[in-house]
């Protein structure tokens, strides 16, 4: 008896920690269209580091998106949705993640290298 305790524990706690995987929460705004994006380092924070626009197409919850910056800049990948938060996928060195302070407008930062990266802001146009 004392042997089959550690057992039934065992088999309890495997079991409750194979739960089912919880799908994350869909989006709460709709960011598909076109936005105004500035950019700004971590250190100058009222210079415009780059400017342009960026366009979603696809669902609330993930698609693709083409950015132009006024400074020649053309990267495209990958959105991801979840609640109010995003984060982009490309194929280079560049990582931009935020969240929506409400429907027409985001915020969060970017990152290019360890030490090049600042604040990014978009409206929606």
């Amino acid at each position: 008896m004392k042997k089959l305790i550690p057992l039934l524990i065992l088999l309890a706690l495997l079991i409750t920690g194979c739960g089912a995987k919880k799908d994350p929460p869909p989006a709460t705004f709709d960011v598909t269209g076109t936005w105004e994006f500035r950019m700004s380092e971590h250190d100058k924070q009222a210079i415009d580091y780059d400017t342009g626009t960026i366009t979603f197409t696809g669902t609330p919850d993930g698609g693709e998106f083409t950015l132009s910056s006024d400074n020649g800049l053309e990267i495209s990948g990958i959105y991801i949705v979840s609640g109010i938060a995003f984060s982009f996928e490309t194929d280079i060195d560049f990582i931009v993640q935020g969240s929506f302070p409400d429907e027409d407008n985001l915020f969060g930062s970017w990152e290019v290298s360890r030490d090049k990266g600042g604040l990014w802001t978009a409206e929606r146009q």
